[in-house]
């Protein structure tokens, strides 16, 4: 058994998660957190559990569905079903979760967001400058700068292509940010969903558009204070729980940002990295990550039942056919 018997582990409620094998590191480190709340952490990959024949009850986080193939996805739904069905907390179903495109173009048709993406396997090319390509799978990222007309599109592709990049994993999507001043930075806005809890996530600020991991000294201290004021009162709650409604997902990090002054939702990620890391030179973005921390914590200790003893079979005999 990959997955210890509640019993073994001495705590009063297991949460176990669930990610790809390389993927662990994102929450791995939580452990002693979780411990202090009498939560026993299990960290269990995807390629392990298709193989299961049981597991024990516990609250089950299931993650990193973009990193899956359709088969896996397959497996992943029936094991999601199974945990259900036999009284496991269970957040996250494989069979909403909706891919990168798809969820972009699904966020632009309901009017969540006012941009959308063009994948050229379609025969979709973009009618909106600018716009950037990016593969769509397992956040590998954007490929280049902005693109700002016809031709520099049909070089990126034609580019993307010679490096070896399939067509089917590539979409033109539409920019849709904009800098804020004084200092015309970019900014991306995060926040996490544990079941009906949602935690405020840091800010993060870049002098480039893509806004990937910040660089220090661009925010105010006047942003940094603002940011510790929303730990303990969060205007975007309702927002952000509308949008994972929308997407089908209990858990993860909603990734957004500002332009034109309305909200543009960019990813959410299933398998987000959580750093315990608290330590910054302004004490106001310190207390808020140690802030963000400890909420975290809570939204697990509350999303997190204690369920007993008792051990769910994931097929009905040996012989059932594993979707994987």
């Amino acid at each position: 058994m990959i997955i210890p018997n509640p019993t073994e582990v001495k705590a009063a409620k297991t949460l176990v998660y669930v990610t790809t094998r390389d993927h662990a590191y994102t929450f791995s480190a939580w452990s002693s957190r979780m411990a202090e709340r009498g939560i026993a952490l299990v960290m269990v990959n995807w390629e392990q559990l298709l193989t299961e024949a049981s597991v024990p009850l516990a609250t089950y986080v299931l993650t990193d569905f973009d990193r899956l193939s359709s088969s896996e996805l397959e497996g992943a739904a029936h094991i999601h079903d199974r945990l259900q069905s036999q009284g496991a907390r269970v957040y996250n179903d494989p069979k909403k979760f909706r891919p990168r495109a798809h969820l972009i173009k699904y966020l632009h048709k309901t009017g969540v967001n006012s941009y959308t993406c063009h994948l050229p396997a379609s025969g979709e090319w973009p009618h909106r400058f600018p716009v950037f390509l990016r593969t769509m799978a397992a956040h590998r990222g954007v490929l280049g700068e902005l693109l700002h007309d016809d031709a520099a599109c049909q070089e990126a592709l034609e580019q993307a292509l010679l490096q070896g990049y399939p067509i089917s994993d590539l979409a033109f999507v539409e920019f849709a940010a904009t800098p804020v001043p004084p200092a015309s930075t970019y900014q991306k806005l995060s926040a996490f969903r544990i079941g009906d809890h949602v935690v405020r996530a840091n800010t993060v600020n870049d002098s480039h558009w893509m806004a990937k991991t910040g660089i220090m000294g661009l925010a105010s201290p006047e942003q940094y204070r603002q940011e510790l004021l929303e730990m303990s009162n969060y205007p975007l709650r309702h927002f952000v729980q509308q949008v994972f409604d929308a997407a089908g997902l209990e858990f993860g990090r909603l990734d957004f940002g500002v332009s034109k002054g309305r909200h543009e939702v960019y990813e959410i990620n299933t398998n987000p990295f959580m750093s315990l890391s608290h330590d910054h030179p302004n004490p106001d973005r310190a207390a808020a990550l140690r802030l963000m921390q400890e909420q975290l914590v809570a939204a697990f200790d509350a999303s997190t039942p204690a369920l007993g003893e008792g051990w769910i079979p994931l097929r009905a005999s040996e012989q059932e056919f594993r979707r994987h």
